[in-house]
C-alpha cells in the first residue's frame, strides 16, 4: 500500500473506480489513525499527518539526480505518448526527449557550462520546457524573468546574474526593447510564440502576431540557434552536483527590489517525490491545464513538472487570465487543473451558463488566495452537482519550492476552511514571532516551515537569506512565511491573514484588518471584503471596509456592519466607512492590490 498508483486499465478514468480506489490506497493510513498515540500538543514533535500516509509513502526517498533525469528515467519506456499539448499539437515524450537533446547541444556549442545562469523572458510554450531541461543537464541555472516587471527591473535582474544569453518570447520583445543595449547578455535569442504550433495555426499565427525585431549577429531565432550545433560534440552526459542551483524565480518586489529564489535540484524532486509516492491516483492518458505562468515556482512544479514526472499530458496555455482558464477547462476537459480562486468562480459560472458536465475533472486544485469555508462549500456544491471532483486546497510559497501543504480528496480526512496538511517531508507549525518559540495546537502565531523543498538562498543576498530562515534549538532552519495561523491536533494548517496586515488604532494597539474582515463577512450578502486603514494623524489608522456583494442588497450596509463589529471588537476597531466595489483591483500578479485600495480609501475620505 502507497507508493506510486497508477490505473492502467481504466484509460477513462472513471469517477466510480477512482473514489474506490483512491479510498483503498489510504486505508492504511486510516488504520494508522485509530492507533493511539501520546500527543506532546507540538506540531513539529507529533507530526499528526503521518497518519495519513503509508510507511512506503513516508520512507521514499528524494531521487539525487537532475530534475530531467527524474523525468526521463519514469517516462523513457513510454516513447509514444503525449507530453505536450499545445494549440492542438500533440508532441510525443520521445520527441520531447529528443528536442531537449538538441536544445542541450545548441547550448553547448554556445559555451554554456555549468553554474552559468541563462535568462528566461517567456511564456509556457515547448520551447521553454525544453530550454529549461537541456540546461538542467548542464547544470546551469534558468533565471525564470517576470515579464510583468518594468524594463528597469528586467535590466537589472538579467545584469545582476551576468547571463550571457537570454531567450525571449517574441511577443514579449518589446517590454525589454527600452534597455535592450543595457544588457549584458552577448546573444539573444528570439522564439516565436507560434513556432510550436501546427502548421495551419502557425501560419494565421505567424501572420496576426508577427513583430518587427531588428536581427543580427548577436539577435537570432530560435530555429537558427538550434541549427548552430557543432557536429564535433560528443555525447554530453548530466553534469549534476548536489546543491547545484536549477531555477531562479523571483520574490513579488513589493517590499523593494525583487530578490531572486534559487531552487535546487534536490528541492523540486522533493515536492515531485510527494505526487509520485502518496497515493495520488493518476494515468497516463489525463491531461493537466498548464495556465499558471512559470516563473512562479508552483507554475513549474506544480503544474508541468509534476504531471510530466507522473506522465500525464500538460495542456500548455501562454496567456493567464480569466478567460482563457475557463475556455481551457471546458475545451479540453483536464483532469488536473490548478487556479486562483477568483479564477475557479469565474469559470464555475460559465459552466453552470452552459450546463456543462463535469465529471472529467477529477482533479480540481486552488490555492495563492484565502479560500473562505463558506465560498469553499459553495465551490465544492457545483462540483458536486456537475459531476466533478472535491476542490483540493494547496498552500505554499515560491522560498519553500512551491506546496507546503495540500487537503486529501477524500472527505474523512479534510476539514473546511484549512489548507490540508503538510506534504511528505515537510512539518508546519506555528510560532511566536517575538520568542521564536512554537505555539501548541491551535494556537495562533506565525506559520512557519522546515522543508526539504526550501531554497538554496536569496541570489547574492545572505542578509534576507538569513533573515527568511531562524534556527530552533536543534539547528533546524526553517522558512518564515509572514503568514498568521495555527495547526490543529490532526495535523491540518489554518491560514487567517498576512503577519503585516494590522492597523494601529487610537490607544496605540496593532489589529489584525483579517480578524475585523472575519467578522464583517458572517453577512450573508457580503462576497469579498478587505479592510485597509485609513490615516488618521498621529501615526493613528481608522478601520475602512471594501466590499463586494453577492447580489444587489445593499441598505443600511454600514450600520448592520457596525453592530456585527461592536458586539466582538474595540469601538476603534469599528470600520467607519463601507465602500462597495464590482471587483477588487487585481495585480498583474494576480494578488489582490492592497495598496490600491489603501489609495482609494483616502481618495473617498476627501
Amino acid at each position: 500500500m502507497g507508493g506510486v498508483y497508477s490505473i492502467k486499465d481504466d484509460r477513462s478514468m472513471n469517477r466510480a473506480i477512482y473514489e474506490k480506489e483512491h479510498f483503498l490506497i489510504h486505508k492504511e493510513g486510516k488504520k494508522n489513525r485509530m492507533k493511539e498515540k501520546k500527543l506532546t500538543g507540538y506540531p513539529s514533535i507529533d507530526k499528526p499527518w503521518l497518519k495519513y500516509y503509508s510507511e512506503e509513502a513516508i520512507s521514499a526517498p528524494v531521487p539525487q539526480c537532475t530534475i530531467w533525469e527524474n523525468i526521463y528515467n519514469r517516462n523513457h519506456d513510454y516513447p509514444d505518448d503525449i507530453a505536450l499539448q499545445y494549440y492542438g499539437r500533440m508532441i510525443t515524450y520521445g520527441k520531447m526527449f529528443d528536442n531537449v537533446e538538441v536544445v542541450k547541444r545548441a547550448f553547448v556549442s554556445a559555451g554554456v557550462k555549468r553554474g552559468d545562469n541563462i535568462a528566461f523572458l517567456m511564456l509556457s510554450c515547448p520551447e521553454l520546457l525544453y530550454a529549461f531541461l537541456a540546461l538542467n543537464q548542464l547544470g546551469a541555472c534558468a533565471n525564470m524573468i517576470n515579464p510583468t516587471f518594468s524594463a528597469e527591473q528586467m535590466r537589472d535582474r538579467i545584469n545582476d546574474t551576468e547571463a550571457e544569453i537570454i531567450l525571449i518570447l517574441d511577443q514579449l520583445y518589446d517590454s525589454l526593447a527600452p534597455v535592450i543595449h543595457e544588457i549584458c547578455a552577448k546573444r539573444i535569442i528570439i522564439v516565436p510564440l507560434e513556432n510550436a504550433m501546427p502548421f495551419p495555426t502557425k501560419m494565421l499565427a505567424h501572420m496576426k502576431l508577427k513583430k518587427q525585431i531588428p536581427y543580427n549577429e548577436h539577435t537570432i531565432t530560435w530555429n537558427y540557434f538550434i541549427r548552430t550545433i557543432n557536429k564535433n560534440i560528443s555525447n554530453v552526459p548530466d553534469a549534476y552536483e548536489p546543491g547545484t542551483p536549477a531555477v531562479m524565480v523571483y520574490s513579488s518586489g513589493t517590499t523593494g527590489a525583487a530578490k531572486g529564489i534559487v531552487l535546487t535540484n534536490e528541492g523540486i524532486n522533493a515536492t515531485l517525490r510527494h505526487y509520485a509516492s502518496s497515493g495520488f491516483i493518476y494515468n497516463r492518458e489525463m491531461k493537466s491545464l498548464q495556465i499558471v505562468p512559470l516563473w512562479f515556482s508552483t507554475g513549474l512544479v506544480f503544474c508541468l513538472l509534476m504531471p510530466l514526472l507522473l506522465g500525464i499530458t500538460s495542456i500548455l496555455e501562454p496567456v493567464f487570465s480569466a478567460e482563457n482558464f475557463a475556455q481551457g477547462i471546458i475545451k479540453h476537459k483536464p483532469q488536473l487543473v490548478l487556479g486562483a480562486t477568483s479564477l475557479w468562480l469565474y469559470t464555475l459560472q460559465e459552466i453552470e451558463k452552459r450546463d456543462i458536465d463535469c465529471s472529467f475533472l477529477c482533479y480540481p486544485v486552488t490555492g495563492g488566495e484565502k479560500l473562505l469555508p463558506e465560498t469553499e462549500i459553495a465551490i465544492n456544491t457545483v462540483l458536486k452537482k456537475r459531476g466533478g471532483g472535491k476542490m483540493l486546497v494547496g498552500y505554499g510559497m515560491c522560498e519553500l519550492g512551491s506546496t507546503v501543504a495540500a487537503t486529501s480528496m477524500l472527505d474523512t480526512i479534510s476539514k473546511e476552511g484549512s489548507a490540508g496538511y503538510p506534504i511528505l517531508g515537510v512539518l508546519v507549525s506555528s510560532f511566536d514571532p517575538e520568542t521564536n518559540e512554537e505555539k501548541k495546537y491551535n494556537e495562533r502565531g506565525e506559520i512557519r516551515v522546515l522543508t526539504p523543498a526550501r531554497m538554496k538562498g536569496y541570489y547574492k543576498r545572505p542578509d534576507a537569506t538569513a533573515e527568511f530562515f531562524v534556527k530552533d534549538s536543534q539547528g533546524r532552519e526553517w522558512g518564515c512565511t509572514g503568514d498568521v495561523g495555527y495547526v490543529d491536533e490532526d495535523g491540518f494548517v489554518f491560514i487567517q491573514g498576512r503577519v503585516n496586515d494590522t492597523m494601529t488604532t487610537a490607544p496605540g494597539e496593532k489589529v489584525y484588518c483579517f480578524d475585523i474582515e472575519a467578522l464583517i463577512l458572517q453577512n450573508k450578502d457580503i462576497d469579498q471584503c478587505k479592510v485597509v486603514g485609513l490615516p488618521a494623524g498621529d501615526g493613528f489608522e481608522k478601520p475602512v471596509a471594501f466590499v463586494v456583494m453577492k447580489g444587489e442588497k445593499r441598505e443600511n450596509l454600514l450600520e448592520s456592519i457596525k453592530a456585527c463589529c461592536s458586539e466582538k471588537l474595540p469601538k476603534d476597531c469599528i470600520p467607519v466607512a463601507v465602500h462597495v466595489l464590482d471587483a477588487f483591483p487585481i495585480k498583474a500578479s494576480g494578488k489582490q492590490n492592497v495598496e490600491k485600495l489603501k489609495e482609494m480609501a483616502i481618495e473617498f475620505d476627501n
